[in-house]
């Protein structure tokens, strides 16, 4: 399976599976939708729209408390904003397919880590586990006044 461009016809169900994991994600609807593709370096789907990915270059004019937190600690990364995979994707490789081509799409652009943020509050385990089990190791935490509470991990692709 190789994840391929978003298309406007899997909006519908991107949309459906970031409302079902809303709690873990920000609140998406099509106009967001579109601007964050638009903004992705790297915006990827697989099933329809079932899983999708969103990667930004983390010294791209993107500001955000990711990114500022991230940058503050890392040079030449890949920020993975939003990866969503649909509960009819989960269990056939959708993520694990979409962070093999994200971590080609970041090699050839020069970069030296994947970044990403799991929620704590409300906590996420089945994405740290996920985390942890592809290669990513913790880099620390944060407390935001709006109530989350996020671990940022790391992957280095190169020395």
């Amino acid at each position: 399976m190789t994840p391929a461009e978003i298309k406007p016809r899997h909006y519908p169900a991107i949309l459906r599976s970031n409302a079902r994991f809303v709690h873990w994600l920000s609140p998406l609807d099509e106009g967001d939708l579109s601007e964050l593709q638009n903004r992705s370096d790297y915006a990827r789907q697989l099933y329809e729209g079932e899983a999708a990915m969103f990667a930004y270059d983390g010294g791209s004019d993107y500001r955000h408390k990711h990114v500022e937190w991230l940058s503050a600690h890392l040079d030449r990364y890949l920020y993975i904003d939003r990866i969503i995979v649909g509960e009819s994707a989960q269990g056939r490789g959708a993520g694990r397919a979409l962070y093999s081509d994200l971590e080609n799409f970041a090699r050839q652009a020069g970069h030296i880590h994947l970044a990403c943020e799991v929620n704590t509050a409300p906590n996420n385990p089945g994405s740290h586990t996920f985390h942890l089990n592809i290669g990513f190791t913790p880099l620390g935490d944060a407390d935001y006044a709006d109530g989350l509470s996020v671990r940022y991990y790391v992957r280095k692709l190169q020395d």
